[in-house]
C-alpha cells in the first residue's frame, strides 16, 4: 500500500444517528438511495447504511428495507454495498444479526460486498460537555470471543468477504488470531475505530493513535479510518497521506460546521483533499481491485 494507491471514500450515510442536528441525514430507503447515488457522484465508492423507516426507527434485520436499497442504487451505479449488521442493541446474535444477509446473498441482484465484524469492546456512553454529564450509562461495545467464533463461522458458510472494524490495537491482535485460526480470511479491510468527545470511552481520533493502529495491522493491507460521533477530517488528511482510506458521513457526525451539509458534501471534501495532496480518487471497480474481492459479485448498473 503506498501513497499511490486510489483512495476508497466509503460514505456511511445515516448509522442511528438523529437528524435533529442536520435534517439532510437520510432515514427511508429512498433518501438513502439518493444519498448513495449523490455520494456516488462526488467520489464514494463503498456505501454503508442502516436500515431505517421514513421515521428513523431503525429495522436491523428487516430484508425488504436492505432489498429496496440495493436495487434501487444499483439501478444507478456500481459502488461497493456494505448494510450493516446492528450495533450494541443486536451484539450477542450471531444468527440473527446476518440473517438479512443470508436472505439477500440468495438472489445475486441484491448479494452485498462486505459485512462488517467489530473487534473489541469499549464504553460508548453519550458525554454532553456543555452540562457535563452523561447522557446515557449503560451502552457498552462488547465482542466476546466465543461470539466472533460463531459469528465468523456464520459469515463463511455464507461466503462473504469481512470488514474487520476494530476498537483498540488489542482488537486487531484479536483478529489476527482469528486469521491464523482461519475464521477470518487474510484478506480484510481493516476500519479503524476512533470516538469523538462526545464518546470518550473509545480511541480518540490522535495522530499518535493511528500511528499505534498501523503498527498492529499486517504491512500491505488496506485500511480505513472512521470517526462515530467525531469529525474524521483530521484523520482523512493522515490517511490520505499514508496509504489509507476514508470513511465518512452523516451517521457519524453532522459536521455542523459546515453548516448542514449533504454526504456527498463531506464525500466532495475528502476527495478535494486527495486530489490535492496529489492521489487519486477510486472508482468501484478499483475499490473492488484494491480489497481483492474475490466472493462479491460485480454488478453493473442496469443489471
Amino acid at each position: 500500500m503506498n501513497d499511490e494507491t486510489p483512495l476508497i471514500i466509503e460514505v456511511r450515510c445515516n448509522e442511528s444517528a438523529d437528524r435533529g442536528a442536520n435534517p439532510a441525514l437520510p432515514y427511508g430507503p429512498q433518501e438513502v438511495i439518493e444519498e448513495g447515488v449523490l455520494a456516488g457522484e462526488a467520489g464514494a465508492s463503498v456505501l454503508h447504511w442502516h436500515a431505517r423507516d421514513t421515521d428513523g426507527t431503525e429495522r436491523p434485520n428487516d430484508t425488504a428495507l436492505y432489498r429496496e436499497v440495493i436495487e434501487g442504487v444499483r439501478e444507478q451505479t456500481d459502488m461497493l454495498l456494505h448494510p450493516t449488521l446492528g450495533f450494541i442493541g443486536t451484539q450477542g446474535d450471531a444468527q440473527g444479526r446476518v440473517r438479512h444477509i443470508r436472505e439477500l446473498n440468495e438472489d445475486s441482484k441484491t448479494r452485498i460486498d462486505m459485512a462488517p465484524v467489530d473487534f473489541g469492546a469499549f464504553s460508548a456512553d453519550v458525554w454532553d460537555g456543555e452540562y457535563e454529564r452523561f447522557l446515557t450509562d449503560d451502552q457498552v461495545v462488547s465482542n466476546r470471543v466465543g461470539y466472533l467464533k460463531e459469528l465468523l463461522s456464520v459469515l463463511q458458510e455464507t461466503n462473504v468477504f469481512v470488514y474487520s472494524v476494530v476498537w483498540g490495537a488489542g482488537a486487531v491482535r484479536t483478529a489476527r488470531s482469528f486469521q491464523r485460526m482461519g475464521l477470518l480470511d487474510r484478506s480484510t479491510f481493516w476500519c479503524l475505530g476512533f470516538t469523538g468527545d462526545e464518546v470518550p470511552g473509545g480511541p480518540p481520533p490522535t495522530l499518535a493513535n493511528l500511528q499505534t493502529y498501523l503498527e498492529a495491522i499486517p504491512s500491505g493491507d488496506p485500511w480505513t479510518v472512521h470517526c462515530r460521533n467525531g469529525d474524521a477530517l483530521p484523520l482523512a488528511a493522515w490517511a490520505i497521506m499514508q496509504g489509507g482510506h476514508v470513511s465518512i458521513g452523516l451517521g457519524d457526525h453532522p459536521y455542523s460546521r459546515f453548516g448542514k451539509p449533504r454526504n456527498s458534501d463531506l464525500v466532495k471534501m475528502v476527495a478535494d483533499m486527495s486530489l490535492t495532496l496529489g492521489r487519486p480518487v477510486a472508482t468501484p471497480s478499483q475499490a473492488r481491485e484494491i480489497l481483492q474481492l474475490k466472493h462479491a459479485e460485480t454488478v453493473q448498473k442496469g443489471s
